[in-house]
């Protein structure tokens, strides 16, 4: 029935229209429906492949910048496990400030990816040694003797305290026994993030990202607890990495022709970024140097990458693996 009506309207039809025509028509619509077909499988297999060759991409991205990222961070735990080691052995008396100051000024010579290292103590005395962003290295101390005062000393190239000659550098004909302070500000250890955040975990950790005392930079810390023979706690060993240090490492990292690597908390408080983007901005206030949102960088891709990673990033859910979207 359905070929006997088909064939009664193409009688009708071809008493109307040419048959050459009519016998074109059939083959012209197969050969489109042929090449529409093609078209479509070819369209969906290339995006296909053009997807998994970005993922692929992306994966040997995401793990280069994590293994080279993961090294990095070891060396400021290694030094606290250092500096521990040192004091339970008695090879470092954590009450000579003046062989303190030596041993930490030393050691940002040897970790020149670091930006102090020193420890806080019970009794509120602090002392390190600290890396300002134009390499040059102070003292930093804040002891009973100072009123608890943190003071911020220039040094010569043996890590003495001493005052730069006008016009003189490097400083190795300082005035010796002449002290310059840089900075201070009154301070007390135990109540800053990364010596509580120590004291509770009752072993190396890292604290949260806060401000320096002078407020020009943020720091990411690990610290560490250390106590006597008698398990009772002595202070808190700290050694910091400035945020702007982590920029300048990822910027080294290679990433294509145009990639660009950001580091960002769930918050989406910005931390590092390769773009030479600041993750803080400074305050006219003590402690003065706050965080960023990724959300307000002044970078458009990291704005509008955070901005959307904001509405899929779970809050509660910890990342196990790769995400994409």
């Amino acid at each position: 029935m359905l070929f006997k009506s088909l064939a009664q309207g193409v009688s009708k039809v071809s008493g109307k229209v040419p048959l050459p025509l009519i016998l074109v028509i059939p083959f012209v619509l197969q050969i489109f429906a042929a090449v529409g077909l093609v078209a479509y499988l070819s369209y969906r297999n290339g995006k296909r492949a053009v997807n998994d060759v970005a993922t692929q991409l992306l994966e040997e991205v995401n793990a280069r910048v994590e293994q080279n990222l993961e090294a990095y961070l070891t060396i400021p735990d290694l030094v606290n496990q250092i500096n521990a080691t040192a004091i339970n052995l008695g090879q470092l008396n954590w009450q000579d400030i003046p062989e303190l100051e030596r041993y930490f000024w030393q050691q940002l010579q040897i970790f020149n990816t670091l930006t102090f290292t020193g420890l806080g103590l019970e009794n509120k005395d602090n002392l390190g040694a600290e890396r300002l962003d134009d390499g040059t290295l102070t003292l930093r101390v804040s002891t009973k003797a100072s009123n608890q005062i943190f003071y911020s000393y220039s040094t010569n190239e043996f890590g003495e305290r001493c005052s730069r000659p006008k016009g003189e550098i490097p400083m190795s004909d300082c005035i010796k026994k002449r002290e310059e302070i840089l900075d201070s500000i009154k301070f007390d250890p135990r109540t800053r993030p990364w010596y509580n955040t120590a004291v509770k975990a009752g072993r190396s950790t890292w604290s949260e990202i806060y401000p320096n005392t002078a407020g020009v930079t943020a720091y990411l810390g690990a610290s560490m607890p250390f106590y006597d023979t008698q398990d009772q706690l002595q202070g808190v060993l700290l050694t910091n990495i400035n945020l702007s240090q982590i920029g300048n490492f990822l910027s080294s990292l290679n990433v294509g022709k145009t990639g660009q690597v950001f580091i960002i908390e769930r918050s989406v408080m910005l931390v590092a970024t390769s773009t030479g983007d600041k993750p803080f901005h400074l305050t006219n206030k003590d402690y003065g140097a706050e965080r960023v949102k990724a959300t307000d960088s002044s970078n458009a891709f990291t704005k509008s990458t955070a901005q959307f990673l904001s509405t899929k990033l779970n809050q509660k859910q910890p990342i196990q693996l790769l995400q994409q979207w």
